[in-house]
């Protein structure tokens, strides 16, 4: 019986120094892994403006990954100062540049004057932001 109450004594500190269940994470690895996330999803919406046809019907599609991109790079903007090292720079910085060619983007989509030139502008669009993030993000350590 004691070896028993012994054992659920260690099995209860144990979960109380690992946060009642808690990963075990720091702040720091978990604003990082937000951040790289978040960065992988940037990515993955680039790659879905990249390859939308030219078509009116892209750029509904297109303002929705932008949409998607905007909120990542929120979520980069909140995780960043949290993260520690070199990364924490990295991150800020990329993020900074990226956000610019995102609004000019998004700029483009939405100020065309009609159908027509918006999806001319997601086909464009999309290759500048793939090459911004390439340049941009390619030194970021996730």
């Amino acid at each position: 019986m004691r070896s028993i109450a012994s054992i659920i004594v260690i099995v209860l500190a144990s979960l109380a120094a690992t946060g009642c269940g808690d990963s075990g994470q720091s702040e720091s690895d978990k604003a990082k892994n937000q951040a790289c996330n978040a960065s992988s999803d940037i990515k993955a919406q680039i790659a879905t403006l990249k390859n939308l046809p030219l078509s009116t019907s892209s750029v509904d599609t297109a303002k929705t990954s932008l949409q998607k991109i905007d909120t990542d790079l929120k979520t980069i903007s909140d995780a960043a100062p949290k993260v520690t090292d070199d990364l924490r720079s990295q991150l800020e910085a990329a993020n900074e540049t990226f956000k610019a060619q995102v609004q000019q983007a998004t700029e483009a989509i939405t100020s065309a004057e009609s159908l027509s030139s918006a999806a001319a502008a997601v086909t464009t669009s999309g290759s500048a932001l793939q090459a911004s993030y390439e340049k941009t993000f390619a030194d970021v350590g996730c």
